[in-house]
């Protein structure tokens, strides 16, 4: 292994040194790391090779960004970057990696090499394109307009985060279906320092009770993730999730977003049926995200 050693530096230091490597996506990611979290720089004979950048929320690391120079790859980089943030103190460090990333197997292999657990994948949907719009409303003049007016004959109905009653909220909040959560405790599981879209995260109401939720946010103006499709166990696979898929769609539609990425557990045959068959209408490329945690004990 080559002489490698790092250096903790501000944002402005990894800027300055990979200039011509930072994309739109890292300089969010740095600007994130502002609010809390830390960089590194690791140097090969005193030359820049790469850098790992991280954001720090409820006692988590995330590892955000982990850059090696082309010609310094194969060279050990990687690990002496992550081996920094190990040594850091933090209770958890977390990291995700998709099978779609040119070096996916390197960087698995270097996570649980250094005794990273790997968690089970989550499906990642990509959905874009210039007919991305014209493919959704052919859905809906076909079967999905359909159903959602026969979803409200039966009493469903929808409201936004933004909008719904402190009732509502509470339900949301509080309620034992696995996946509803405190909105507080999504916060962690989307980009660090997000916010929430609550004006395109979506409610499905029936009898004053929640019976189904679309969880989404706007990292930029022309983008949406959607990080949560779900409803009540007993409403698995019944449809009623496309209500507030479709009241959400014509919200982001509106504020003239441009593609969508939807990040989902796998649920069960039911549920994962149904989310295939609305969004197979629409999906352009679907992957897999795993999550690499490191438990320090302290």
């Amino acid at each position: 292994m080559p002489n490698i050693i790092t250096e903790t530096v501000n944002t402005a230091g990894i800027r300055e040194q990979f200039a011509e490597y930072i994309s739109a996506s890292v300089s969010r990611a740095l600007a994130e790391t502002e609010k809390g979290g830390k960089c590194f720089i690791a140097y090969v004979d005193e030359a820049p090779a790469g850098y790992l950048v991280t954001a720090y929320q409820y006692e988590r690391e995330y590892i955000s960004q982990l850059f090696v120079l082309p010609g310094l790859r194969g060279r050990g980089v990687a690990q002496v970057l992550i081996k920094e943030i190990v040594r850091g103190g933090a209770i958890e460090i977390m990291a995700s990696v998709s099978d779609a990333h040119e070096h996916a197997p390197e960087l698995m292999h270097i996570f649980e090499k250094l005794g990273f657990k790997k968690s089970k994948g989550k499906n990642m949907f990509r959905c874009y394109g210039d007919d991305l719009w014209d493919r959704w409303d052919a859905f809906m003049e076909k079967k999905g307009s359909r159903m959602c007016d026969t979803l409200r004959r039966q009493g469903y109905s929808t409201v936004t985060l933004a909008e719904a009653s402190e009732e509502l909220l509470e339900q949301y909040r509080h309620t034992s279906e696995t996946e509803y959560h405190n909105i507080l405790n999504h916060q962690h599981l989307i980009m660090p320092g997000a916010e929430v879209t609550r004006d395109v995260s979506v409610l499905c109401v029936r009898e004053g009770r929640l019976s189904a939720y679309v969880f989404a946010y706007m990292p930029d103006k022309y983008s949406a993730i959607f990080k949560t499709l779900s409803s009540s166990e007993a409403l698995r696979g019944s449809g009623v999730v496309l209500l507030p898929l479709a009241e959400a769609f014509a919200r982001v539609r509106e504020k003239g977003c441009e593609q969508f990425l939807f990040s989902m557990d796998e649920v069960d045959a039911r549920a994962n049926a149904f989310r295939n068959k609305v969004l197979g209408n629409v999906i352009t490329k679907k992957t897999q995200r795993f999550t690499y945690s490191y438990y320090t004990g302290n």
